[in-house]
């Protein structure tokens, strides 16, 4: 890897080409098994709308959307939440909407007691402080979190289809699910259906989330280097997912994957903790 290749500039440029827009699933999509039940923290997504204000749920009152439990408030919230689900979850998951709309395009995850109802609509967020920054251009912050919400990860490469397949298959956004925060779209309604059952199966390794999700080199990682990988750049070693820089990349770490792999993970945990 050449001087050229570890600018700045060329690290920006490579991670704009990667990202790619497509259609995202509607409020609610969040097939993640890892999240705890119920959603929300147990607040009521109706009351919202219908009181104006967080209410907790009532677990005797409770719902089940998209894979998520929801507690809500009574009889009355939970017949308006059943009857359209879409209509009173937050626009964005959990995820605060002045991280994701505002510099950076953070996903952090937001508290359900502080929100705003705007044009029928259900905005969370991670603190009173970032309320008000939102409040200063709602339609601002708005506009950036539709966008970056509906950025599939991977590129939009069906995650499944490397391990698979053994190929770099873009998905299909009518095979979309959400999961740890991100949408990714699948080759097909099978491989969605492979994800679902074991979603850190078919996950790339080395992946970093901040400032921004890019998954890095594997063969820049066992040299204690972050490189952003392309996702057609690939291979699948003992089952799991490895991205790289580019082809000469990969095959340099092809001629000795065992001792490259032993230096990666060994390496990932600290170079993960660098912001």
């Amino acid at each position: 890897m050449n001087a050229n290749r570890r600018s700045a500039g060329s690290i920006i440029t490579l991670i704009a080409v990667v990202a790619a827009m497509a259609l995202a699933p509607a409020p609610g999509v969040f097939a993640d098994d890892a999240k705890t039940e119920p959603a929300m923290e147990g607040y009521c997504p109706a009351s919202y709308q219908l009181g104006g204000k967080a209410v907790k749920g009532d677990p005797a009152f409770k719902s089940t959307h998209q894979g998520l439990t929801y507690h809500l408030a009574g009889a009355e919230a939970k017949k308006a939440f059943d009857a359209d689900p879409a209509k009173y979850l937050p626009q964005y998951g959990e995820l605060c909407t002045t991280a994701l709309g505002g510099t950076y395009g953070n996903r952090m995850p937001a508290v359900p007691t502080v929100f705003d109802v705007r044009d029928g609509k259900l905005y969370i967020f991670s603190s009173e402080r970032a309320k008000r920054a939102y409040e200063t251009d709602p339609p601002s912050y708005i506009a950036k979190a539709n966008r970056l919400f509906r950025e599939p990860a991977v590129g939009g490469h069906c995650p499944v289809s490397y391990v698979r397949d053994n190929k770099a298959v873009k998905g299909d956004a009518k095979h979309a699910l959400w999961y740890a925060n991100y949408v990714y779209h699948f080759a097909d309604a099978e491989a969605k259906a492979m994800f679902q059952k074991d979603p850190p199966k078919y996950l790339p390794q080395f992946t970093m989330t901040f400032p921004k999700r890019q998954e890095m080199c594997a063969l820049g990682v066992s040299r204690e280097k972050l490189f952003p990988a392309l996702p057609t750049a690939f291979a699948v070693i003992d089952g799991k997912l490895y991205f790289f820089w580019d082809d000469d990349a990969k095959q340099q770490f092809m001629q000795n994957p065992a001792a490259f792999l032993a230096n990666a993970h060994a390496n990932w945990p600290a170079l993960n903790k660098k912001k």
